[in-house]
């Protein structure tokens, strides 16, 4: 009885495949995590990006009217320019500011974060990160 417990101890068959399952989880927790910062990385910039680049649009306007338009048809065309935005899930809101030294454009973008992997990890981590927001100001 001793030599076949001997026996059962010694061998090693089986020990890759123990040391693997022991670390798969690990290993795909850590690619999910790389995924998710990744995608939230890529939103987060290119909303500031198109904020960015909607405002200084604007300043081909003449009036203030005309350049709240501008900067509105250029957030409309977003998908085209921003592969990681979705136009659907882009909520824009622009404020002229007028009267004040000196007048400006704020172009503020919201970001439904619904249906990405942020959301997925959001209900693992708890995270509450519904929307993703964004904003640019120019001065004129």
């Amino acid at each position: 009885m001793k030599q076949t417990l001997r026996l059962f101890i010694a061998q090693e068959d089986g020990a890759s495949a123990v040391e693997f399952a022991l670390i798969l989880p690990v290993l795909l927790t850590m690619i999910f995590g790389i995924i998710c910062f990744g995608q939230y990385f890529a939103i987060a910039n290119s909303l500031q990006q198109l904020a960015a680049e909607a405002a200084r649009y604007s300043a081909n306007g003449i009036s203030a009217t005309e350049r709240e338009t501008l900067a509105s048809s250029f957030i409309t065309n977003a998908g085209v320019r921003f592969s990681f935005l979705r136009q659907d899930k882009i909520a824009p809101t622009i404020t002229m500011h007028s009267g004040t030294v000196p007048d400006g454009i704020e172009v503020s973008l919201a970001y439904d974060l619904e249906g990405t992997a942020v959301d997925v990890a959001d209900g693992f981590i708890g995270l509450n990160l519904p929307t993703l927001t964004r904003s640019s100001y120019l001065a004129y």
